[in-house]
């Protein structure tokens, strides 16, 4: 969405260092004028190729040799991760409630 900027950008920022060099060199108007007007046409030629390179580089294209499968299995191995991390909560817990019951030093149980 924000990629139709590219091209002004790169031409308005080319555009703006072509007017501080002519007017730190004191150029002529019309000189300034033609050479403003070439930076600006390639400079927007510039700019529309790098947003092609851009979009094309950020756009999502599905792998037709099978990635799709390749991600069903990485969503199978996500859902045992998950289950694995429930069992290791509750065993978790378990150990802390065990460690709670724990005798006190004049021999009475303390409940949680």
């Amino acid at each position: 969405m924000r990629e139709r900027f590219i091209p002004a950008f790169i031409t308005l920022a080319a555009g703006a260092i072509t007017c501080i060099i002519d007017i730190y060199r004191k150029a002529d108007l019309l000189s300034s004028l033609k050479r403003l007007l070439i930076v600006i046409i390639i400079f927007y030629i510039i700019g529309l190729t790098a947003k092609a390179v851009i979009k094309k580089t950020i756009e999502y294209r599905p792998n037709p040799s099978g990635e799709d499968e390749e991600k069903e299995e990485a969503d199978d191995s996500d859902a045992e991760d998950k289950d694995n991390t429930k069992d290791s909560t509750k065993d978790t817990n378990d150990k802390t409630k065990d460690i709670a019951n724990v005798n006190n030093k004049d021999g009475t149980k303390e409940d949680t």
